[in-house]
């Protein structure tokens, strides 16, 4: 373990973890942007069902909230060829049964069951100690992820932020999810809100999956998936990626100090 003047570092089981040294309500979960399947190409048993592709540069953006912002993150280092943190197993869970016909799980090879049960009980640990110090009603945890296809109801030019919160059932305590969004629009951005019903027939796109729901439940807490849009990801505009980090940090210092 490393201590920078606000975080414990640590790596082991491919993850890492930054916790804060005081008492913190946030926590950042980053699930898909670990390293590139080509490092581990031979070695584990590959998931044969469920999305593969890598949510590239989601990471730079939460280091730069967290070192602006002081919050907990987390970061899942397998590639989600291996690994998909934000899948549920052994049992598998469908939360889109009207698009998703197929029922994806974290991972097929059960030697890669220990990273993945870490992940998930770290999470466990910083959100535990955020209920406990702070209050369950104020802890928060954010899932970060990165998105190219824009859904059929994106506003011209496309959404910049989508938010996912099962139709606001990871939403157990006030507005936060309705009080960023206001914030990241006043700021300029285009911002999918969820409501608590879908926009159409069949769920909307993004709508959280399972490290979302299954923490708000478990721990009676407000969480919610961002989904980046990929132009503030690429490596010629990271000034934009900055950008956004520092406006969602900013917000998040103003809810930690409310």
């Amino acid at each position: 373990m490393i201590h920078t003047n606000d975080h414990m570092v640590s790596q082991e089981n491919w993850l890492m973890v930054f916790e804060t040294n005081r008492p913190c309500a946030v926590t950042v979960s980053v699930p898909h942007d670990g390293f590139p399947y080509r490092e581990f190409s031979g070695l584990f048993e590959s998931r044969k069902i469920g999305y593969r592709g890598r949510d590239l540069n989601v990471w730079p953006i939460a280091k730069d909230i967290l070192i602006a912002a002081k919050v907990n993150a987390i970061r899942g280092l397998l590639p989600r060829t291996l690994v998909d943190y934000n899948r549920s197993w052994p049992n598998a869970i469908n939360y889109y049964p009207l698009t998703q016909k197929e029922v994806h799980t974290a991972l097929d090879d059960e030697r890669l069951a220990l990273p993945y049960h870490q992940y998930h009980s770290t999470i466990d640990k910083l959100v535990e100690r955020s209920n406990r110090e702070i209050g369950k009603d104020k802890t928060l945890l954010i899932d970060l992820h990165g998105f190219a296809k824009q859904p059929p109801y994106a506003p011209e030019g496309g959404f910049d932020l989508v938010l996912g919160t099962g139709n606001r059932a990871s939403i157990p305590h006030g507005n936060i999810d309705r009080e960023f969004a206001e914030y990241m629009t006043k700021k300029g951005y285009k911002v999918f809100l969820p409501k608590d019903s879908s926009v159409g027939q069949i769920e909307d796109y993004y709508s959280a999956d399972f490290t979302t729901r299954h923490h708000s439940e478990k721990h009676d807490i407000n969480a919610i998936q961002i989904e980046i849009a990929s132009r503030f990801r690429q490596k010629d505009s990271r000034e934009l990626g900055k950008r956004l980090a520092k406006d969602i940090a900013d917000f998040l210092r103003i809810y930690c100090l409310n």
